[in-house]
């Protein structure tokens, strides 16, 4: 979702919306094995739109990863994502009705305080279709198999050698070799940054501010 320098929000905005939608109707094709399970996950729709590839995006975007600036940076993005799940949550409640658990005490809780005022109006006028919606898991053998970084984490190392069933070979990040083709014998700018080279508070900074 990089294109020219910035982030393609028209083309992000129509993944949530179809990932939402994607996501509630697996819940009406899954099968269940035990009753009990089916009708608490029936009753709620529970679903959990994931992220992954935030490290290469941000370095695509020349900024760097835990910095006072990548953190504006994700509180745009996942503000957009939260926001743009939920009304497409909204919309499906008045499509095809809020989760049958839905009642005017899901405004109370804790996150849903906190949402802004035009998407709260939304919920109370519509309800709401899921009542979960976003989640982040580590989707590590994911983002290993797109050649992306995982997650929300930044990359562990540009360059490593991987072994597997042909022997042990040397891997380069995508992103790292697209740049060092382009400015040969260059170092790497300061925006490519790894795990190895963050603090502590700069890894649970950028957590926090996605929380």
């Amino acid at each position: 979702f990089v294109d020219d320098g910035d982030v393609n929000w028209d083309g992000l905005r129509k993944t949530i919306e179809c990932g939402v939608r994607f996501l509630d109707n697996v819940i009406d094709v899954t099968p269940y094995i035990f009753p009990e399970n089916e009708e608490r996950q029936k009753g709620e729709r529970r679903i959990g739109l994931n992220t992954m590839g935030l490290a290469e995006m941000m370095i695509r975007l020349g900024i760097t990863y835990g910095s006072p600036k990548s953190l504006e940076f994700i509180d745009t993005l996942y503000t957009f994502i939260r926001d743009v799940a939920f009304e497409t949550s909204v919309r499906l409640a008045s499509e095809k009705g809020a989760f049958p658990l839905y009642d005017d005490r899901f405004l109370m809780g804790g996150y849903a305080t906190r949402l802004p005022d035009y998407l709260r109006k939304m919920i109370l006028d519509h309800g709401i279709r899921n009542v979960n919606l976003l989640t982040q898991a580590p989707t590590g053998t994911i983002g290993t198999m797109m050649n992306t970084s995982t997650g929300i984490e930044p990359y562990f190392m540009f360059e490593y050698y991987r072994q597997t069933r042909l022997g042990t070979h040397l891997e380069v990040v995508p992103v790292a070799q697209e740049w060092m083709r382009a400015h040969p014998g260059e170092p790497l700018p300061e925006w490519f940054v790894t795990a190895m080279d963050l603090e502590p508070v700069e890894h649970i900074a950028v957590q926090a501010r996605i929380q």
